[in-house]
């Protein structure tokens, strides 16, 4: 598909700026922005909850996003810091 679309000059040069940085085409630098930014189709699998181990699991078909790992690690290690600091 090919596409024509009006952008202010300074976004115009923004792109060429980040294509020259990565080393790669203005086309194939707006190729992979909309690639990675395309709507969902209407026909995408829909969020599901299912129940694994005997754990409620939400399979919505998308990788989490790092920060909810990150936060997720994060407070599993302070309720294990606070469980071996309290008094049984």
């Amino acid at each position: 598909m090919t596409i024509t679309v009006k952008i202010p000059q300074s976004v115009e040069q923004a792109y060429v700026s980040a294509a020259r940085t990565k080393g790669v085409s203005v086309d194939a630098l707006v190729e992979d922005v909309l690639v990675l930014n395309a709507p969902v189709a209407e026909s995408a699998q829909r969020p599901e909850l299912v129940e694994e181990l005997g754990i409620p699991v939400l399979r919505s078909g998308q990788p989490l996003d790092p920060s909810v790992v990150a936060d997720t690690m994060a407070m599993i290690r302070r309720e294990r810091d606070l469980s071996m600091i309290e008094p049984r």
